[in-house]
């Protein structure tokens, strides 16, 4: 008998069988990549993460240029390192919202990058504020 039964599939013959098992692969392979895309091509994020990153942008930008900061521009480096770090941070989240592909390598390494930006502007401003309020204590206490 020429029919053999291999994994509950009927084959006739030894091509059939190869062909059975290429349609599978490129089943599977074409799955995946649909998959990982997202079922189509991205395009970037979705169009309310856009638009929050354009306003974070616009806030960043009205911080630098506003007289009121957390750190005094008066203060030589720090205070100018505070509105670098707002701005920096804006621009790296615009890059990375408006990236058209979001699984990329550079998308990642921008994300971490403006996370580690957003911990050291936090970190300065506690550092700061620590130092302003032992400033203020030990005014007081004389």
């Amino acid at each position: 008998m020429a029919d053999k039964i291999i994994e509950d599939v009927e084959v006739l013959d030894v091509k059939d069988m190869e062909r059975n098992q290429r349609e599978r692969r490129n089943e599977e392979s074409s799955t995946d990549s649909e998959e990982s895309s997202g079922g189509e091509r991205q395009k970037g994020a979705p169009v309310i993460w856009k638009a929050l990153s354009i306003i974070v942008a616009l806030v960043a930008a009205a911080y630098t240029a506003s007289p009121i900061d957390a750190v005094p521009d008066a203060i030589p480096v720090l205070g100018w390192l505070d509105d670098v770090g707002f701005v920096l941070m804006a621009a790296l989240n615009v890059y990375q919202q408006f990236a058209k592909n979001q699984n990329s390598t550079m998308v990642k390494l921008v994300r971490y990058t403006k996370w580690m930006l957003v911990a050291l502007i936090a970190l300065a401003a506690v550092v700061v504020g620590g130092l302003i309020t032992l400033i203020i204590h030990l005014i007081v206490q004389t």
